[in-house]
């Protein structure tokens, strides 16, 4: 019982790893367009 609980736990900590990883990477991807007034 023990066991399954320790497996469970590591599963669910890889997958919510996983998603924030993802997130985190296409919100560093994210470039907005730079300013006008800002342009040299």
């Amino acid at each position: 019982m023990k066991f399954k609980l320790l497996v469970l736990t590591s599963v669910l900590a890889t997958l919510l790893a996983s998603v924030f990883a993802s997130s985190a990477c296409l919100f560093a991807a994210y470039q907005p367009e730079e300013p006008k007034c800002l342009r040299d």
